[in-house]
C-alpha cells in the first residue's frame, strides 16, 4: 500500500528568479481556493470553489443525496459538462473539448511517477 500526503507546502523558484507556492491541504474542509500575490505578499487575485452560485447547488445536492462524499456537490457542475462532451464523442464523435485525452492522462501519470521520489526525499529531510 502506498502513503498518501494530507498536507503539503512547497515554493518553486526558476533560475531567472520567478516563484510559485501552493499549500494544500486534503482534509481541511470543503472550500479549495487559489491565491495569486505579489512579491511582497499583498493579494492580486483569489479565486474560490465553491463559489457563491455552486454553494446554493451544493446545498440542493446534499439534500437530494445526502451520504455522498461532499466534493461530489461542488464539482458536480464540471462533472456534467465532461460527462457531456465524452458522450458526444461517442455518440456523434465530437471532439470532447477541453477534456484529457487518454495520452495527456499518461504524460501527466509519468510527471507524478517522476515527482514522487522526488518529493518524498524532500519531505523526509
Amino acid at each position: 500500500r502506498r502513503g498518501g500526503i494530507d498536507k503539503a507546502k512547497f515554493t518553486i523558484k526558476t533560475k531567472t528568479g520567478k516563484a510559485v507556492s501552493v499549500q494544500a491541504d486534503r482534509c481541511g474542509g470543503d472550500v479549495s481556493y487559489a491565491m495569486v500575490t505579489d512579491a511582497d505578499g499583498k493579494e492580486l487575485f483569489r479565486h474560490s470553489m465553491p463559489d457563491e452560485e455552486d454553494e446554493a447547488n451544493v446545498s440542493v445536492l446534499e439534500a437530494k443525496y445526502p451520504g455522498a462524499m461532499p466534493y461530489f456537490f461542488s464539482q458536480d457542475p464540471d462533472y456534467v459538462t465532461v460527462k457531456e462532451r465524452v458522450a458526444q464523442l461517442c455518440v456523434k464523435g465530437d471532439p470532447a473539448k477541453d477534456i484529457a485525452t487518454i495520452d495527456i492522462a499518461i504524460n501527466a501519470l509519468e510527471v507524478g511517477e517522476y515527482l514522487t521520489p522526488l518529493m518524498t526525499k524532500e519531505l523526509t529531510k
